[in-house]
């Protein structure tokens, strides 16, 4: 739960997922050192007791040989046990030092690597809204155009039609005026018949 509320509201479930898996490695990772701490406890511990054991047989042993001819050799082979004792002590200490450092780096490794994901995602993320905005332009500069192609064949089909529209208009009244004009030369051609015996037979239609 508390994993939960730390978690910003607009992340989704990737999010939350790669958080818990963030959560659960670290929470290994401090089971792991707290383990490793235990062990290392016990060891010394051990190594402590094995010591005073040491020094104790020691002890016993000075106190029974010390009049032996034989106590500069146990000395000295103690005193050889000890100083390997110590190298092999310094040499597993610079061990665990190793381990220790290859852990953090693993640890260290695994959080960039995280990071780097989350980066890469977020820039997929983002690549995909800027493709769809791209789209999106294309596909409305391709209505926009589609419309004013349907604009431009509009005009022209009225123009074309306005066109024809006078063009027979003009033809109706062309032909009103030669019938208006055939009936009033009709019409003096009788008056003249009936005024007059020069009257033409007929007049010249032709226009």
């Amino acid at each position: 739960m508390e994993l939960n509320a730390s978690l910003p509201a607009h992340q989704g479930p990737r999010a939350l997922a790669r958080a818990r898996a963030a959560h659960i490695l670290s929470q290994k990772f401090a089971n792991r050192d707290r383990v490793k701490a235990k062990l290392l406890e016990d060891k010394e511990i051990s190594r402590s007791q094995a010591r005073a054991g040491r020094q104790a047989t020691q002890r016993r042993w000075k106190l029974k040989t010390r009049h032996s001819p034989f106590l500069v050799d146990l000395v000295a082979e103690n005193e050889r046990l000890d100083e390997e004792n110590k190298v092999r002590l310094a040499a597993e200490a610079h061990q665990l030092r190793l381990v220790e450092k290859q852990r953090v780096t693993l640890k260290h490794k695994v959080l960039v690597r995280a990071l780097r994901e989350e980066s890469d995602l977020d820039a997929l993320r983002r690549e995909k809204r800027a493709i769809v905005d791209e789209e999106r332009r294309l596909k409305a500069l391709l209505d926009l155009e589609k419309t004013q192609t349907r604009s431009r064949l509009d005009m022209r089909a009225a123009q074309r039609a306005e066109r024809q529209r006078c063009t027979a208009t003009n033809d109706l009244r062309r032909r009103s005026n030669i019938n208006r004009l055939q009936k009033q030369q009709l019409l003096n051609l009788a008056l003249l018949r009936a005024t007059t015996d020069d009257a033409p037979d007929k007049f010249d239609f032709t226009f």
